[in-house]
């Protein structure tokens, strides 16, 4: 609903020349929407408008001050009120004194927000404007400070005295022959926590023709981080054998298992992979903390223009609607994401998964076991009993997954579920080579949303620079012109002199009208596809990747490692 704040505020920005008519009459039906996002988004988002200016506005036309936030600047405590502040009113409380109560706003501070938190916290409320960077800015230290607290972790064994790579070969068989080795267990552990620390969210032990290879995944980059003697291969794997569950003598064959441990005040859950390889067997340990909350939909890195399409797509009643990406893309975490956003007291949420990710308390979930009779069929049969109205399948890796999707959907339900695919219109022809007909497949499906994951520029050592002609062709970007300003990291402290910290993700996402439904149903080609969708709108990872260059997210030689 659009408020008189947002109506003065448009209208001082058309007469500062950042709006013409036609995108007034934008913003009036994007307020009217709804599922309307505030009114900073829409005008940064949707209508281009920078929000620098944005911002000096809001200031000038509410008669507020127009504060520059940084993180020292919040000495505001109370993390409930913040958590409550920031979602009912899109607002941060930054200071307390005395019955003051100092509010910034990225938006209009509009009356009754205002008198709504005076009520509540009977103080009085000073509001203030800040620009949404700097708003976005603070509220995403978390993840610095989080890595900051698991430095504090204890270590348990220098793994450098045993390490191949820092010490000569020698040296490192003297200490494994001479007894002085400590209990694998701990060096299994020290394993851990130096991930932990690094932020990797992935181990992975390879076992080599002469050394037992260890990296970590920090950011989606694998990091060569150890080498030890073969000879470490087999106690290393019993020690996770032994941990994960798994057979302790079937090493022909992949397995999976998890289990959870305390690391000093943390608490985590491990899942923990097994494959059979020449040089023995090949682990993968994904490292999950446990009490991590699931991530809001905004906190995924749609543009504006694709987080509407997203919501549009799962409020629909019915149909099927998939999330995409290559593996390791985050697919899971932003389709509990999406569940979460659907999260209702009215709604009934029901998921099937091989093995469950990460426990919803607002759904019913199912864990495939086929050695109890419970594969996908069984499992869907006895869900549709329940008369859910969201059903969320976790990936669709075999046609028995596919089918049971498939035929949920053709009832008359809402399903969600995950594939993995190398864009948003190779879905189709992979989801029919999962046992679902075109002819089915047509009439159900609404959409498809692909992801990437892309490391976020360090904001800490983040500089503008001018790239050269060449840079820009190799990238594809010719048209930009040598005005373009963009962005790296020089590498500080923070990102370790890498000079990117956290990963966003890049998505396409496709909204599947009666059109494109005709030709999934004569089985037209992705390229086919791709054409048809692009004159109706369709926005390619290539372009959203592009926006978050030019706006600094990413950089260059980023875009190019994951667009090509």
């Amino acid at each position: 609903m659009i408020k008189d704040e947002d109506i003065r505020l448009v209208r001082l920005l058309m007469t500062k020349g950042h709006l013409d008519k036609t995108r007034i009459e934008k913003f009036q039906r994007g307020m009217s929407a709804p599922d309307a996002k505030p009114s900073t988004d829409l005008l940064v988002d949707t209508l281009g408008v920078d929000e620098e200016a944005v911002a000096a506005a809001i200031a000038e036309e509410c008669n507020v001050p127009l504060l520059r936030l940084t993180e020292s600047m919040v000495s505001f405590s109370d993390k409930q009120m913040k958590d409550s502040f920031l979602k009912r009113f899109n607002a941060l409380p930054i200071i307390r004194s005395g019955i003051e109560l100092t509010v910034a706003f990225t938006a209009p501070p509009y009356k009754d927000a205002v008198e709504a938190m005076r009520n509540e916290t009977k103080a009085f409320i000073v509001p203030v404007v800040v620009p949404r960077s700097a708003m976005l800015s603070v509220l995403t230290m978390g993840l610095d400070k989080k890595l900051a607290e698991y430095q504090t972790l204890p270590s348990k064994f220098p793994l450098e005295t045993i390490d191949l790579k820092s010490k000569p070969k020698e040296k490192v068989y003297e200490i494994f022959h001479s007894g002085k080795m400590p209990n694998i267990d701990i060096i299994v552990d020290e394993l851990v926590v130096r991930g932990i620390k690094m932020g990797a969210t992935d181990i992975y032990l390879e076992p080599m023709e002469s050394e037992l290879r260890v990296r970590f995944s920090v950011d989606g980059v694998l990091v060569h981080y150890a080498s030890f003697p073969r000879e470490m291969i087999e106690t290393v794997c019993n020690v996770l054998r032994t941990r994960g569950s798994l057979k302790l003598f079937d090493k022909k064959k992949a397995q999976d298992g998890r289990y959870s441990q305390n690391i000093g005040p943390f608490q985590f859950d491990f899942r923990v992979n097994t494959l059979p390889t020449l040089e023995g067997e090949r682990y993968a340990i994904r490292i999950v903390r446990k009490g991590q909350g699931i991530m809001d939909m905004q906190e995924l890195g749609f543009s504006g223009e694709n987080l509407a399409r997203v919501r549009s797509l799962i409020n629909r009643p019915r149909g099927l609607m998939m999330i995409a990406g290559p593996s390791g893309s985050g697919v899971s975490t932003t389709a509990y994401a999406l569940l979460a956003g659907l999260r209702d007291a009215q709604k009934s949420i029901m998921t099937i998964e091989n093995p469950v990710e990460f426990r919803l308390n607002f759904a019913s979930q199912v864990e495939i076991d086929p050695e109890q009779k419970m594969d996908y069929p069984t499992s869907m049969r006895a869900v549709l009993r329940q008369h859910p109205d969201v059903i969320f399948v976790g990936s669709i890796n075999e046609p028995a997954a596919g089918r049971a999707a498939a035929e949920a959907t053709l009832t008359g339900n809402m399903v969600i579920s995950t594939v993995l695919a190398s864009d948003a219109m190779s879905v189709i022809p992979r989801l029919v080579s999962f046992d679902i007909p075109p002819s089915w497949l047509a009439p159900i499906i609404n959409g498809i949303v692909f992801q990437q994951l892309a490391r976020r520029v360090c904001k800490f050592c983040k500089t503008p620079y001018k790239p050269t002609e060449h840079q820009l062709h190799a990238a594809g970007l010719s048209q930009l012109g040598d005005a373009v300003t963009l962005f790296k990291g020089k590498g500080c402290e923070y990102c370790g002199g890498d000079g990117h910290l956290g990963r966003i993700a890049i998505h396409e996402v496709l909204m599947v009208d009666e059109e494109l439904r005709d030709l999934i149903y004569k089985q037209a080609s992705p390229v086919v596809l791709r054409e048809t969708a692009a004159r109706r709108g369709f926005e390619s990872l290539r372009f959203d990747a592009a926006k978050k260059l030019m706006a600094g997210v990413i950089s260059l030689e980023e875009y190019l490692r994951v667009i090509g």
